[in-house]
């Protein structure tokens, strides 16, 4: 289910509190992580932030979280786990649109736990966008989009507008969370952007740093989803709810 709340406040609270989970599930989550990286998946077992209620009322939305950590996320995504012991993971992206009408949607690269997987840029909560009990999700924002596509969504010289306007809730059978999308506008065009994107991949690789995306699709506005439906990568849960409300909102 996806929701448009640009006109609302969104205010999320962390509680300091894990998620308890049983020995044999934590046995099972850890032996499942282990075989995952013997595969080849670069992945670390950092923390993740679980939802544990939502509330959207007419003026604000609010988010509780819980903690646990990433190999608790991926178990329940590729597994599945009981319903009590579910992790309702939290992150944070942002669709982005060029000054030319196109979405830009990444790839992951292959040495990612998701390899060739279709997504908006984004990911989960760092510790760094944590304020005491509050979570700055515009921060995650921000700091996603540098990393994976170096751009700077708080420069007003390359950003027509940023704004958190939309939250996805995972439906039955999807791996539960919550996921939290601003809206930009880039002033740059389809060939600007993937100019810029080709210079900061190969900045990357020559450096031996971390790539996320290994490539970009973009789809022109009016025909998004009918042309992302025609590619067989898989894809975010959330990616075509997400186009789909943002074309209504032309």
């Amino acid at each position: 289910m996806i929701y448009k709340i640009e006109n609302k406040k969104v205010q999320v609270i962390l509680k300091n509190e894990n998620i308890e989970l049983p020995i044999r599930l934590k046995d099972k989550i850890n032996e499942n992580f282990e075989n995952m990286k013997k595969q080849g998946a670069n992945i670390w077992n950092g923390e993740v932030l679980c939802v544990s209620e939502f509330n959207i009322e007419d003026d604000k939305v609010e988010i509780i979280c819980k903690k646990s950590d990433y190999a608790h996320y991926l178990y329940g995504e590729r597994i599945g786990c009981p319903n009590e012991y579910e992790c309702k993971n939290l992150s944070a992206g942002c669709l982005l649109e060029t000054i030319d009408g196109y979405y830009i949607v990444g790839e992951l690269d292959d040495n990612t736990s998701y390899p060739t997987m279709l997504q908006v840029t984004g990911g989960g909560i760092d510790k760094t966008d944590i304020v005491g009990e509050k979570i700055e999700v515009e921060q995650t924002i921000i700091r996603e989009a540098r990393e994976e596509l170096n751009i700077d969504l708080k420069d007003k010289k390359s950003i027509l507008y940023n704004k958190i306007s939309y939250m996805y809730v995972s439906e039955d059978n999807e791996q539960p969370g919550v996921q939290l999308f601003s809206k930009a506008k880039i002033k740059m065009t389809v060939k600007e952007i993937q100019n810029y994107f080709n210079n900061y991949y190969k900045y990357l690789k020559e450096n031996n740093l971390e790539v996320e995306f290994k490539k970009l699709h973009f789809f022109k506005k009016e025909n998004a989803v009918k042309e992302l439906k025609e590619l067989k990568n898989p894809k975010r849960n959330y990616l075509i709810p997400l186009l789909k409300i943002d074309m209504k909102g032309k």
